[in-house]
């Protein structure tokens, strides 16, 4: 009650001024504050009283009601202290000061606010050191800005700002002074526009005066270019940046550039234009002064929780040399890429999918800048739809697929290409189990059932198909297993496969005299219209077991050596379905060369009435095999020295080792298959595998001077050997790193940060990797031997944290010289960018230098300087 009256004393007297405190209270009849010492406390209370006691004694002043009228209530408070003067109607807020008024928030180091007029004036504080602390920092829903001086007032909206720095979309706007409207409009003059977030930027665009609007646009007048404080001659009459979280419409500056086949060149310039939230569309053109040129449609699309994508459609006019002169060549060249992907929520037990790459053969030699690209040559598309139905086996696939080699030019397109599926089920099962599983139980059937329709063109002739080369078919397959323990250690597996094939034609081949050139003729075929049902079945079974060998060793770190060993023999049937009852193969006679007589010969040959058809035919001459497959794995036991305790260290020596071949009872000749060896193992740092086929028969020529294997063992011939090695691979490769500088993972958020460049990440927290690489490949089917071996290594490390090197090169010993090689260096100058791709040699020869600002809006804000490859052709 006494702290109340003395402030209504204060009240009726008009000269009453308050001080608060969060330890001390003191209410003084001062009227120059500035001068009054409050260390000399004269009253204390706890916080809690003298909030409630300021907050009546506030109410009860008889103010205008007009000018302290408020739509929202006003909360205000400081960390420091609180000042009020009733008689100025103001109050002073010092430390942490905050004001809150309906969604406007603002903290400063020192804020006064004057209840007359219903303006706020916030300032920083200058410390011992020359520093200010605590500049004013204003929010008002998503609006954010820094400044020095704030003056604001609440009832009108309108501002003051004094060198005000305000941030949208990873850009910072720099203003002397400013002024805000109350329709959120900002004013400002002698501004300054960057991506560059020091208070002390890199680099700007001095602007002499701007308007900003809110979630729309920036509007400038004159602005020039300042680089390091110091001004440069590239300036602007006027500036305009988007400034709206959705997509801007705008043009796409074009590069330029010298290519010295094609001449100088504007490349990739154009409109973006922003659709709708949902889709997006970029046409880009490029034009170089020999005439070539280009043009190029994309589009992105995403629809939240259903699906997302992108559409690209290239056509270009590529020109080399000058036209009459011989060097002169005149290419059209077009791409389609198509991607398109179901979000996994949209549709539960179906998917549709498209990933489409469709070009001219020579599309990435002139117009690919990815290394990948034009090493590439094979392109594959396809468009797949697919289907379940849960709680039942079935479901269904479709397709269409395309396969381009860009080498031979030929396109191979399926077009569809159905599935559907059966998965297997147990027939024999019953509903209910009483006592063991009996052996019928385990017999599963499934089926499965296969559509195709196959072309084959040339990129050249991709629009004009003949129609008379497709080849279609449908396959059924029916397989029935089951397995069963044997001998409780041992399993043994049977199965049974029935498989039928729909042909809608048939082929006929024969030796044409009357069309031939010469008197030997020629090899012709054709296909006629003809239902078939071609079918085969076979079945098998399958033993299999695993056995366990163990070394212990009493003395010593070496515990103990494990060898598992996991052999496998299987029998397989098929019977001779070339045989002339079931009309799957048919013969004709030809004209070859005996080089034994050097006579002409008319000799017979068997074909299939089903080749090149999508599921082939029934094999000829039966089979009868046994097949053998023994794996092994060896591991060892090390004693931990450290661990005296139950510790051991293994230790892989070989992670693999399989041996595979068989024995056909129903062949005449050659009835052991070729010795099949595959392994793979690591020790310590290098992963090592390898692979080699060995045949046991020696070989020679026929009559007709070809090589083939004959019926001899190599044991029994010249050679005295058990075995021929035909093929061996190997390769080695380890990888090298430094330890991690931050051991925790990078949050995701910082990679969204990248100004617009996320693809373009640079990893700065691994200072060093390296990976080295080695191939070796051996072939010697018969007399000829053909040897490739090489060596890649690549990697990259960082000279300082600002300086990473990227490189991978290699080398081919057969070839003696280098394989493709790139050096890319990167520096990064904080808001800038600066890097070097480098191909010093080979076909691909070129380099590409380039500074440019990081932040996307101002991806255009660049130098560069290239050489391309194109050049070399």
């Amino acid at each position: 009650m006494l702290i109340l009256l003395l402030t209504v004393i204060g009240v009726f007297t008009n000269n009453a001024f308050g001080y608060y405190n969060h330890h001390t209270t003191t209410f003084l009849s001062q009227s120059k504050y500035l001068t009054t010492d409050y260390s000399k406390p004269v009253l204390t209370i706890d916080d809690d009283t003298i909030r409630t006691s300021i907050k009546k004694s506030i109410d009860s002043i008889n103010m205008p009601k007009s000018n302290m009228a408020f739509d929202y209530p006003v909360y205000y408070d400081a960390e420091d202290s609180l000042l009020f003067d009733f008689v100025k109607q103001k109050a002073y807020l010092y430390g942490n000061a905050v004001v809150i008024y309906e969604s406007i928030n603002l903290t400063a180091d020192f804020i006064e606010m004057d209840f007359n007029t219903n303006e706020v004036y916030a300032f920083g504080i200058e410390d011992s050191l020359g520093i200010i602390n605590g500049k004013p920092l204003f929010k008002d829903k998503e609006e954010e800005f820094e400044a020095d001086t704030i003056r604001y007032n609440f009832r009108s909206k309108k501002g003051i700002i004094k060198e005000v720095t305000t941030e949208f979309e990873g850009s910072f706007l720099h203003g002397g002074k400013t002024k805000k409207q109350d329709n959120g409009h900002v004013h400002m003059i002698d501004g300054k526009f960057t991506t560059c977030d020091l208070d002390h930027p890199h680099y700007y665009f001095k602007i002499s005066k701007a308007k900003v609007i809110p979630n729309d646009k920036i509007v400038s007048g004159p602005a020039y270019l300042v680089i390091e404080d110091i001004p440069t001659p590239l300036g602007i009459p006027f500036g305009f940046f988007p400034n709206s979280k959705g997509g801007s419409n705008g043009i796409l500056i074009p590069e330029f550039g010298e290519e010295t086949n094609r001449g100088f060149f504007l490349r990739k310039g154009g409109y973006y234009w922003a659709i709708n939230d949902f889709m997006d569309l970029t046409v880009l053109g490029d034009i170089y002064t020999k005439g070539s040129w280009g043009i190029s449609l994309s589009t992105n699309y995403k629809v939240r929780y259903k699906f997302n994508g992108n559409l690209v459609m290239v056509y270009n006019k590529n020109k080399i040399g000058y036209q009459g002169l011989s060097n002169y060549q005149s290419n059209d060249m077009y791409a389609f890429r198509w991607k398109f992907n179901q979000d996994a929520k949209a549709r539960p037990n179906s998917t549709f999918s498209a990933d489409v790459n469709i070009s001219s053969s020579s599309f990435d030699k002139y117009n690919s800048y990815s290394a990948s690209n034009y090493m590439s040559t094979n392109k594959t598309s396809s468009i797949s739809y697919s289907k379940s139905w849960p709680g039942t086996p079935f479901s269904l696939t479709a397709a269409l697929r395309q396969n381009q080699n860009n080498q031979t030019r030929e396109i191979k397109m399926t077009l569809p290409d159905v599935a559907f599926n059966v998965n297997r089920i147990y027939p024999f099962k019953r509903n209910v189990k009483v006592g063991k599983t009996r052996f019928y139980e385990k017999i599963g059937v499934s089926y499965n059932m296969n559509l195709t329709n196959q072309i084959a063109t040339t990129d050249s002739s991709f629009f004009d198909i003949d129609f008379n080369n497709i080849t279609n078919g449908i396959s059924h397959k029916i397989p029935i297993t089951t397995s069963f323990k044997f001998l409780k250690h041992t399993t043994i597996s049977p199965g049974f496969n029935y498989t039928e094939r729909w042909y809608f034609k048939q082929m006929n081949q024969f030796w044409d005299y009357q069309n031939a050139a010469d008197t030997i003729g020629f090899l012709a075929s054709d296909y006629y219209t003809n239902f078939s049902r071609v079918w085969d079945y076979n079945a098998s079974v399958n033993w299999s077991t695993q056995l366990y060998g163990m070394f212990n060793f009493k003395k010593g770190r070496l515990k103990a050596i494990r060898h598992v060993v996991s052999p496998n023999i299987s029998f397989s049937y098929r019977p001779d379905f070339g045989q002339e009852k079931y009309g799957y193969y048919d013969e004709y006679f030809r004209i070859q060369y005996n080089g034994t007589t050097g006579q002409y010969d008319t000799v017979p040959y068997i074909y299939s009435l089903y080749s090149n058809l999508p599921y082939g035919s029934p094999t000829r001459g039966g089979a009868g095999s046994i097949n053998f497959n023994i794996g092994n794995n060896l591991e060892m036991k090390i004693r931990d020295k450290n661990d005296t305790v139950t510790t051991d260290k293994k230790i892989k020596i070989l992670e693999s080792l399989v041996f595979t071949t068989n024995y056909n009872i129903m062949a005449d000749s050659l009835n052991w298959a070729p010795l099949s060896i595959n392994g793979r193992t690591k020790i310590k740092l290098f992963d090592i595998s390898f692979r080699a086929t060995l045949d046991p028969y020696a070989y020679g020529v026929n009559e007709y001077n070809r090589p083939q294997r004959i019926n001899e063992f190599l044991i029994n011939s010249a050679d005295k050997k058990l075995f021929r090695m035909t093929t061996a691979y190997a390769s080695a490769s380890f990888s090298l790193r430094s330890s991690s500088s931050t051991k925790a993972e990078t949050p995701a958020s910082q990679y969204e940060v990248l100004y617009g460049y996320p693809d373009n990440y640079v990893d700065f927290d691994i200072p060093w990797n390296l990976r080295v690489s080695y191939n070796f490949d051996y072939r010697k089917p018969y007399d000829e031997a053909t040897i490739s071996q090489n060596v890649r290594l690549t990697g990259d490390f960082n000279l300082t944290k600002k300086w990473k090197i990227s490189f991978g090169s290699g080398y081919d010993f057969i070839l003696n010289k280098a394989t493709y090689t790139t050096v890319d260096i990167y520096r990064d100058l904080h808001c800038w960018e600066a890097s070097l791709h480098l191909v010093p040699f080979g076909t691909h020869k070129a380099y590409m230098f380039q500074i440019n600002v990081k932040a996307s809006m101002l991806k255009d804000l660049k130098l560069a300087k290239r050489r391309s490859w194109y050049d070399n052709f």
